[in-house]
């Protein structure tokens, strides 16, 4: 008997509240502005070089369709405008701005530096617009009824450039660690795979990084928002030295590296600081300590600004 796998292709909001469908366009028209010396603009994916953080502005226009409101199933004095900020590598969300649509829509919400410094600089944030109930109603066929429930949503994107030597991060806890036979407050590990001079693929991962649930739960922290970036910055760094001194003997004995591997990717981050041929890679990892390659790697991190700031 042949037997049938089926595969998510695609991940969607089911939403049973046919009765508010008209309002689900209600937001479809909001802009975003992420730099001063730009204007606002529909597109909802972007891509944040780490030189652009500091300059980040980021406003929200809502451009909330007043006719869609009017037309609606519930009245406008039962909703609210939420603005939220999420970071979803940290697993925290900021509720920027929250108007009940009693009063007018706001024209623009700013999205303040603030707010991009708890959720760790601003490159790699979600920022949503929703339509929401203000507060809770009468459970009726079709219709939300929570408060909080949204009818209608727009999401931004700000990420980081993709790397091929992207990883997945874990927590471990205390007993976690000592099961896989390491001292209960160990801080991080990494397990390299295979494959990290062949190309990459989105279906295969090079790596597994698990880093102590403890330290995992503080990035998120409310009252350490300064924490993050510099943590974030040093792990960035030694992660990929780690990766590299395990994977070496993969590639030391290479010619040439493919350029759709995440070797190469290494490299690419290398040379944003100084050149560095293949070769040389070999030199820098061959050192006792690797502590050229650490320097270099955390000069790209741009560790000490990190730090200097906290």
């Amino acid at each position: 008997m042949t037997s049938v796998k089926y595969h998510k292709s695609a991940t969607k909001d089911i939403r049973p509240f046919f009765a508010t469908a008209t309002l689900e366009e209600a937001v479809d028209g909001a802009q975003i502005r992420l730099f001063e010396d730009q204007p606002f603009t529909d597109a909802v994916s972007f891509t944040i070089e780490e030189q652009e953080v500091s300059r980040l502005a980021i406003a929200l226009k809502p451009n909330v369709n007043e006719a869609t409101l009017a037309g609606g199933a519930i009245s406008r004095n039962k909703l609210a405008l939420a603005i939220t900020a999420v970071n979803p590598f940290l697993k925290k969300t900021v509720l920027v701005q929250k108007v009940l649509l009693s009063k007018e829509a706001p024209d623009e919400v700013v999205i303040g530096s603030e707010v991009l410094e708890r959720l760790g600089g601003g490159s790699n944030i979600t920022i949503e617009v929703a339509l929401c109930l203000a507060s809770a109603l009468a459970k009726e066929v079709g219709k939300p009824f929570m408060q909080g429930h949204w009818l209608s949503k727009k999401s931004f994107d700000l990420r980081p450039p993709k790397q091929a030597e992207d990883f997945g991060v874990d927590p471990m806890d205390d007993d976690g660690w000592k099961k896989m036979g390491f001292p209960a407050k160990t801080l991080y590990h990494v397990e390299y795979y295979s494959g990290v001079n062949e190309p990459s693929s989105k279906d295969r991962s090079i790596a597994k990084v698990y880093v102590h649930s403890d330290v995992y739960k503080k990035l998120a922290a409310d009252n350490l928002p300064k924490m993050s970036r510099p943590l974030m910055a040093f792990l960035a760094a030694e992660i990929p030295c780690q990766i590299l001194a395990t994977s070496y003997s993969d590639w030391k004995d290479s010619d040439e590296v493919d350029p759709r591997s995440p070797l190469a990717a290494f490299l690419k981050r290398i040379n944003k600081v100084q050149p560095c041929t293949l070769q040389q890679l070999k030199q820098l990892v061959d050192q006792p300590g690797m502590s050229k390659l650490r320097a270099i790697l955390h000069a790209d991190q741009q560790s000490v600004r990190q730090v200097a700031e906290v």
